[in-house]
């Protein structure tokens, strides 16, 4: 398989692009950001609620209107892949991905690769107006299938607050695992893990 690629922490990752029943995913690249900015930035202000954003970190807690969005985009860009979700019979941003590939402090801040075989750790946003429709196991079942088929992913993991319950169900659904010994463990999050 051939992908088109970004470079994140000095290692090249292919963009991620995949169809499920009802959504359609693509990685949106820093160089196709100016044409895609303007729309895109509103539709993430739109899409960031205050119910969206009460799991979210502080980044996004940040992100309140299409300027803050779009400063918010640009800085997620440099440091990972970031997928729209959409639905494919409207084109409505349904959420997001954020996938950062795991780096090792311990190898000198290289990632973790299993050769060649990259450690994604993701996040995901879900619009409120499609949460509670299957949605969100949809667009992790297509990102755990696309991984699977790449050929480049040896694992993914996540975290969710311990009383974001749905957001661990959908990764618990798609195969994930409660990691046991969390060496990174933070506060009250669940940190998952999915090896592929």
């Amino acid at each position: 398989m051939t992908y088109s690629s970004m470079t994140y922490s000095n290692v090249t990752f292919p963009n991620i692009a995949f169809q499920t029943p009802r959504l359609t995913a693509a990685a949106l690249s820093s160089s196709a950001l100016p044409h895609a900015k303007s729309t895109l930035s509103t539709e993430l202000a739109t899409l960031l609620t205050s119910v969206v954003k009460r799991h979210l970190p502080p980044d996004l807690q940040a992100v309140s209107d299409a300027e803050s969005a779009l400063r918010w985009l640009e800085q997620t860009l440099e440091d990972c892949q970031f997928v729209a979700v959409r639905l494919a019979e409207d084109d409505a941003l349904v959420g997001f991905f954020l996938l950062y590939v795991e780096v090792d402090a311990q190898r000198g801040g290289q990632p973790r690769l299993a050769s060649p075989h990259y450690s994604l750790r993701l996040g995901y946003v879900v619009a409120e107006t499609f949460q509670g429709q299957g949605l969100a196991s949809e667009m992790v079942e297509g990102l755990v299938a696309w991984c699977q088929t790449s050929g480049v992913v040896s694992s993914l993991s996540g975290g969710a607050e311990a009383d974001n319950l749905p957001s661990i169900k959908v990764l618990e659904k798609n195969g994930f695992v409660r990691e046991r010994n969390d060496e990174f463990h933070q506060g009250n999050t669940v940190f998952l893990t999915l090896m592929l």
